[in-house]
């Protein structure tokens, strides 16, 4: 019945008497003779002429899919520098100017989230280079770009032009959570917690990046075996998003199926936190890792670089 879908979005087709001819309407439902459209706009409709409806079902929250690309690409984007909160945020135009000591790019670097072809900041191009190059060498710090592809690459090819290097070249993957995430590897137990213990520090030598990763609500993974930690994770999650990072196993301890095990361990604790997706960051060079997460079903969304001023820093 019709007034089951109340509340619903439907397509209806109306019989038009005078023309004997059809019309469309779409929108949600208020009432059995009446819907509001796209636009806002209130549609009366008389139940006898309707020739034919139907519920419209909501198409499922695939990671990587729905609004225009350029929007999902800023979409991810924020996500990430959302869960990864540097020293110093500053504003510039639509550019985001992320400060911290200089451990990992992610917190030291420019990140435009405006309209292409340059991210929208304040200033001319060629001025707003120079005006960030300024403030990050006055921290001491080798100016950086994050660039985003393909949506900036008119900056990426202006930077170029400017001499500034590709640092680090990296794949953005996304993924669907599916309803079990389970790994076929070996049973290794998998230890979750919400902060991240000396020991899980101590894999990496991450120590400095314990600040920027307790800003954020996070989940961290660990496998160990004969009482030692070989192997971590951590998982962000942000509304039905979830980001992964600091995904590690000791070279020593690689092709037993760690890293697969701490992903879907991963994977299933941003379910619980109410993820239905996951992401994360790969360097292109790392043929181990992109092979290892297309076969869990990742996928290309986006690539980014990492564009750095080869001008010596002066303090």
């Amino acid at each position: 019945m019709l007034a089951d879908s109340i509340g619903k979005r439907v397509t209806i087709r109306l019989r038009e008497p005078k023309s004997q001819g059809f019309r469309d309407i779409v929108g949600i439902l208020q009432s059995t003779s009446q819907l509001i459209n796209s636009r806002g706009e209130v549609i009366n409709f008389i139940e006898s002429e309707i020739a034919i409806w139907r519920e419209i079902k909501e198409l499922p929250d695939r990671a990587g899919t729905g609004a225009p690309f350029s929007m999902r690409i800023l979409e991810i984007e924020k996500l990430s520098d959302a869960t990864w909160i540097a020293d110093q945020i500053v504003n510039y135009g639509k550019w985001i100017l992320r400060i911290s000591d200089g451990f990992t790019m992610r917190a030291n670097s420019v990140l435009p989230l405006g309209g292409a072809p340059y991210g929208e900041p304040p200033a001319e191009i060629a001025a707003a280079v120079s005006h960030i190059s300024q403030i990050y060498r006055e921290h001491g710090l080798a100016p950086i770009i994050t660039v985003p592809l393909p949506l900036y690459s008119a900056l990426d090819d202006y930077l170029a032009d400017l001499g500034w290097e590709v640092k680090i070249g990296a794949q953005y993957l996304v993924n669907d959570i599916g309803e079990e995430e389970k790994s076929s590897a070996n049973n290794f137990s998998v230890e979750i917690s919400d902060q991240p213990s000396h020991e899980w520090l101590a894999v990496q030598s991450d120590f400095p990046l314990e600040k920027i990763m307790r800003r954020y609500p996070a989940r961290y993974a660990s496998i160990r075996i004969d009482g030692k930690v070989i192997g971590v994770g951590r998982v962000a999650t942000l509304e039905t998003w979830s980001i992964v990072t600091r995904l590690f196993v000791e070279p020593q301890m690689r092709g037993k199926g760690i890293a697969r095990q701490l992903m879907f361990a991963l994977m299933s604790a941003a379910k619980s936190d109410g993820a239905t997706k996951v992401g994360l960051q790969v360097d292109t060079e790392n043929g181990a890792a992109l092979a290892l997460y297309q076969s869990m079903g990742f996928r290309i969304h986006h690539t980014y670089v990492y564009r750095i001023s080869n001008e010596k820093i002066k303090i």
